[in-house]
């Protein structure tokens, strides 16, 4: 411990000062984003816990978060509150049980607390006032509303039935952007508020958005209009039920993908009520029978005589029938079926084997038509056509691959903020060891540097006190003191070459790239 110590000592003391700071800076930052991120990460994901708010809501749910001590955050001016998602569930039926948010809407919570010395009128419009909040409610459960507020007008009773005026009601809807209200949603609105309020009735409840634009069509609920768009509706549905069934009799026949069947419906849409009433002569039955006996005396010694008559009333057998005839009869059907016929393996050249096109046999299409005719019921005195051609299926078409969306994670955001935490703190780690590995090369090469330029300093010193030293004329005289430096550098960087080739070979490009 102590000599690591000492190595990171000494090598702290031989950088410069520009390089210790450019040490200090780049560990700086890179423990400042790595603090970043972990907190970027950690940081809650905020979601809605309540919209579209009064203020005396809002003000009271945020007075409960701060004793919770539940951070939150305001939008949409203090209408919207968000609080972290893990919490959000729990939030909203702790909130709930604590009758929050109670103002927004008032229902029957408004007889809750009752007072003495109410009158009437009062409690006529409380429980109107109840009326309306509980219709608003209630309407705030569909998916593509936002918000809601009903209007309910019920004129006092009149003496003369002429004189009474009928309720009316009024309903404002703010519609959730992209969510348009189809007109059979607007309808059960507004048959929804008619069957909530005594006497009133469907075509006198009016539904405009919060744009003011009318979306009830009070005039033409009932007309021929709204009729027809019913029935359409209910033709398609036949046909298409008819289709399928005679479809998925044949496939199970040809196999899947090798017949289609198109159906049309002729439907009778007539409303006729009979009543019948209808007699039979031939059956009759006693209906009451009535015997008058006459007794006449001529004398006392002669018997009376007694006449007697019989009247009997006879009920003529009688039938009343009472026929309503359905609604949507099919009164007559169209049915066309394509067939595709079957493929023979042909040998071709004696190698390649083709398919070739082979169409049904009249047989086969007899037993075909039976079968499409029992799927649909078909009925002759109707005069239902019913039509199955035997035609090849896109002989030129390419089939298509099948492509299978793959389901993307629930918590995919969570994942990839953890992924880009590991890779941004490995990435820092990495530019720091670069950065390090960098500056040690840099120290080696100029530590190695300074070594040889001393030795050559030392040489160069001794070698004037060998030629101080010596007084005898020599070989050695008569070289010049460059050589001999020269040549005890060669053998010097030599020796240092064999001893360290890496530090050499380090230097060597120093001293190129300094060239």
């Amino acid at each position: 411990m102590a000599a690591l110590q000492h190595q990171i000592s000494g090598f702290f003391r031989q950088l410069t000062l520009a390089q210790k700071t450019l040490i200090s800076v780049v560990t700086l930052a890179g423990i400042a984003a790595i603090i970043g991120l972990v907190t970027l990460v950690n940081r809650p994901t905020y979601a809605t816990l309540f919209s579209n708010l009064n203020p005396e809501d809002a003000s009271k749910i945020v007075e409960k978060l701060k004793e919770k001590s539940v951070p939150y955050t305001l939008e949409d001016n203090g209408k919207t509150i968000l609080v972290p998602k893990q919490q959000i569930y729990d939030l909203r039926l702790s909130l709930a049980g604590e009758g929050l948010p109670r103002s927004s809407v008032i229902g029957y919570e408004i007889f809750d607390r009752t007072s003495l010395g109410v009158s009437d009128f009062v409690q006529k419009v409380n429980y109107r006032r109840a009326l309306e909040g509980e219709l608003a409610r209630t309407i705030l459960q569909l998916d593509e509303v936002e918000g809601a507020r009903v209007h309910i007008v019920v004129p006092e009773k009149a003496l003369f039935k002429e004189d009474e005026k009928p309720a009316t009601a009024s309903v404002v809807l703010k519609l959730k952007s992209g969510k348009p209200l189809k007109q059979d949603i607007i309808r059960g609105i507004s048959h929804l508020v008619a069957s909530s309020v005594e006497g009133l009735e469907a075509n006198n409840v009016t539904v405009v958005d919060s744009k003011g634009v009318l979306l009830s069509d009070n005039n033409t609920s009932n007309s021929l209009a709204s009729l027809t768009s019913t029935q359409y509706e209910l033709q398609q549905k036949v046909e298409a039920y008819l289709a399928q069934k005679a479809q998925a009799m044949l496939e199970g026949v040809v196999g899947r993908g090798n017949a289609l069947v198109q159906v049309n419906a002729d439907l009778d849409f007539r409303k006729a009520e009979r009543t019948l009433e209808q007699y039979d002569p031939e059956n009759t039955a006693v209906r009451s029978e009535q015997v008058n006996e006459e007794k006449t005396t001529t004398s006392d010694s002669l018997p009376p005589s007694t006449r007697a008559s019989t009247i009997t009333n006879y009920e003529i057998n009688k039938t009343i029938e009472h026929i309503v005839e359905s609604v949507g009869g099919i009164k007559r059907l169209s049915v066309a079926a394509l067939v595709n016929g079957t493929q023979t393996p042909v040998e071709k050249d004696g190698e390649e084997k083709v398919q070739e096109y082979v169409p049904r046999t009249p047989e086969e299409m007899d037993q075909l038509t039976e079968i499409v005719k029992k799927a649909v019921g078909y009925n002759p005195t109707r005069n239902d056509e019913i039509s199955v051609v035997n035609l090849p299926f896109g002989i030129n078409v390419q089939q298509e691959d099948f492509l299978y969306k793959q389901t993307p994670f629930s918590d995919w955001y969570e994942i990839s903020q953890k992924v880009f935490l590991i890779l941004a703190m490995l990435g820092a780690l990495l530019l720091v060891r670069s950065l390090l590995n960098r500056l040690r090369v840099t120290i080696g090469e100029t530590a190695g540097y300074e070594v040889m330029r001393s030795g050559a300093d030392g040489l160069r010193t001794g070698l004037s006190a060998k030629r101080q030293a010596i007084v005898l004329p020599s070989p050695e005289a008569e070289i010049s003191e460059e050589a001999l430096l020269r040549a005890e550098r060669r053998k010097r960087i030599t020796e240092y070459m064999q001893q360290k080739p890496e530090e050499a070979s380090r230097l060597l490009k120093v001293w190129l790239a300094e060239d």
